[in-house]
């Protein structure tokens, strides 16, 4: 659709000279000669097909017409100087991601990657909100949340999936003096470090069904150490402490750097929970969200 607007060089003058009375004042705010002022104020008349002005020895009174159009111009020019300081304000102050995701994910797995991805992005700032709760994404100033379940997040939600996770046992090398893989039933020489958050829905994130795989179900892990945190869980097995049930996303940067290792060979299980990346639909269409969803997508699938 073309608009049918009169030149905004002549709008301009107009709004000017009415504010001011004067045309040499109007010319001087707007670095022009009074001439030019005058020359607009013509074409924008002869545009309207009607007087704005009269034109009087001191100085220059508004015309009805010059009075009706006056503030609907002040009100275009008004939206035009906010539109532009919006813009402005956009460019120079940083674009900022929120994220919301469990504080295990976010420090054992998150947080060293986002290294690379403020080198690559960095004119976005990140905002990482740790939390256990699910923040609802459509009323709360969250861009994006890390999940960690099984996809049934609910309706009208940008859901991606990010990566399967597995549960095995893990210690420290120095645990076991050494050795690079014992048995099965060796396990029942070591303390079992246990979450105190059951997850009924996974079985294999408790020791009780390890423990019955081979044999050794009698054994009462209630009286052995408890953690709330997971995080607590795998710093106290890398300092020796015991075994621990790590989860793959968790313990990835243990096993690459030696602070845990697997001692048995092939005893991993599948669980049922996955990590996805979630958003509002609206959400998933900022640019800033879209260069996220992108480069956690792809760092995901290297590993």
């Amino acid at each position: 659709m073309t608009r049918k607007l009169p030149p905004l060089n002549a709008l301009r003058a107009f709004e000017s000279s009415a504010r001011l009375g004067s045309f040499a004042r109007a010319a001087a705010e707007l670095h022009v000669t009074p001439t030019a002022i005058s020359h607009q104020i013509k074409v924008l008349e002869q545009y309207l097909g009607c007087t704005l002005f009269q034109r009087l020895p001191n100085g220059l009174n508004l015309t009805t017409r010059g009075q009706t159009l006056l503030p609907h111009v002040q009100a275009g020019f008004d939206q035009f100087e906010a539109a532009v300081r919006l813009t402005q304000d956009e460019r120079a102050m940083p674009d900022v991601l929120i994220i919301s995701a469990l504080p295990s994910f976010t420090q054992e797995w998150l947080l060293p990657r986002l290294v690379d991805f403020r080198q690559r992005w960095p004119q976005i700032d990140v905002l990482l909100q740790t939390e256990y709760r699910m923040v609802d994404l459509g009323a709360e100033d969250v861009d994006v949340a890390i999940r960690f379940g099984r996809g049934d997040f609910g309706r009208d939600l940008q859901i991606d999936f990010l990566s399967h996770e597995t549960v095995s046992p893990v210690c420290s090398p120095k645990l076991l003096a050494g050795k690079a893989v014992i048995d099965r039933q060796e396990i029942g020489a070591f303390t079992l470090l246990n979450s105190s958050v059951r997850m009924v829905h996974e079985p294999w994130m408790s020791w009780e069904p390890w423990l019955k795989e081979i044999g050794l179900g009698g054994r009462n892990v209630a009286r052995e150490p408890h953690f709330s945190d997971p995080l607590l869980i795998l710093r106290a097995a890398a300092a020796g402490a015991g075994f621990a049930l790590g989860r793959s996303m968790l313990i990835q940067d243990y096993l690459a750097d030696g602070r845990l290792m697997h001692p048995f060979v092939d005893w991993i299980k599948p669980i049922l929970s996955s990590y996805y990346l979630v958003s509002t639909k609206e959400k998933a269409k900022l640019q800033k969200v879209a260069i996220f969803r992108d480069w956690l997508l792809g760092v995901a699938r290297v590993v």
